[in-house]
């Protein structure tokens, strides 16, 4: 599959795995007590377990063993968490810019990380 292709079709994931992640958050804080913290774990739950699915099935055609994959997609995840913090701490705390600079940073700067890793790590042809 052509790289950019596939980088579209990452996007696009991303971009609904985002919505599945609001919507889950949002459902769960506005029918249920729970606390917005362990709302936003159980969003984050359901839309890792999407994002998995679509990246490995749609994105990437993979045909790899899933139970392989899934820890290696955990940590590429993880590596995107740690990645955005750190873009984050950077333009907040060192270079005191507003936190939407952090985030267009984040949104820039990650997602390539996370493809990458993705492409030729946790979906290897």
């Amino acid at each position: 599959m052509a790289l950019a292709r596939a980088f579209a079709r990452f996007a696009a994931v991303g971009a609904i795995v985002t919505a599945i992640h609001a919507a889950v958050f949002a459902l769960a804080i506005e029918t249920t007590p729970i606390d917005p913290v362990a709302a936003t774990v159980l969003a984050f739950v359901v839309a890792f377990a999407a994002g998995f699915a679509m990246n490995r099935h749609w994105t990437f055609a993979s045909r790899g063993d899933p139970l392989a994959q899934l820890p290696r997609y955990l940590v590429a995840q993880l590596a995107g968490l740690a990645l955005n913090a750190a873009i984050m701490a950077f333009a907040v705390h060192a270079q005191r810019w507003s936190p939407y600079v952090g985030l267009a940073l984040g949104i820039a700067l990650v997602p390539p990380v996370t493809f990458a890793l993705a492409r030729w790590w946790v979906f290897r042809p």
